[in-house]
């Protein structure tokens, strides 16, 4: 079975990373080939090289689409004026999707999750710094709004009080679906502390 990283548009590139995630979840990435992606993919190891150099440069693209996804979810639910504990459980929740599902539930999770590749942990950086903008921008506007009220430390510290929660969350759980409920409490947290 295919895990669904990205939306099925029906691009090879898009089929790739969602047969590599579904790859790395059920042989963890060391073991994974990419005769293995080819063949999930339904495709020839040709075809897969003329799309990517190798393995890690499908993690690099995999996490580069799992971050634009992620970034798009997010501000879509964060959107200006939404009641406060509805926004929050919401964007808590828009990182948790194939990428999370696959990770939390595979017997190699913990592999993927503690990865230090250089040009994936490089984009994961980069794609955190998205996130946290998008959350930034947000509580600012809110608070400017009279919708929440912010902390002494400001819309930069607790965006990234929010994120480090959301993480713990996800190294506490015992699977997807457990993480989902703790996500649901940490939110609804959130959402008292900044209450104006």
């Amino acid at each position: 079975m295919t895990m669904q990283l990205l939306p099925d548009t029906g691009e090879k590139q898009g089929r790739i990373l969602n047969a590599a995630l579904s790859v790395f979840a059920l042989y963890g990435f060391r073991r994974a080939s990419m005769e293995d992606i080819a063949r999930t993919a339904g495709m020839s190891r040709a075809a897969l090289y003329q799309h990517f150099r190798n393995k890690e440069d499908i993690l690099l693209h995999g996490v580069k689409a799992y971050f634009d996804l992620a970034c798009a979810d997010l501000a879509r639910a964060l959107s200006p004026g939404r009641p406060l504990h509805e926004a929050l459980r919401e964007a808590c929740a828009a990182q948790a999707g194939g990428l999370a599902e696959a990770l939390l539930d595979s017997p190699h999770g913990e592999e993927l999750l503690s990865m230090k590749d250089g040009g994936a942990e490089e984009e994961t950086r980069l794609g955190n710094d998205r996130i946290a903008a998008i959350w930034s921008g947000w509580l600012e506007a809110e608070a400017a709004a009279d919708r929440l009220r912010l902390p002494a430390e400001g819309a930069a510290a607790t965006a990234r009080a929010i994120i480090a929660g959301q993480h713990g969350q996800k190294m506490a759980a015992s699977g997807y679906r457990d993480y989902l409920a703790r996500l649901a409490v940490f939110a609804d947290l959130m959402a008292r502390a900044l209450e104006p």
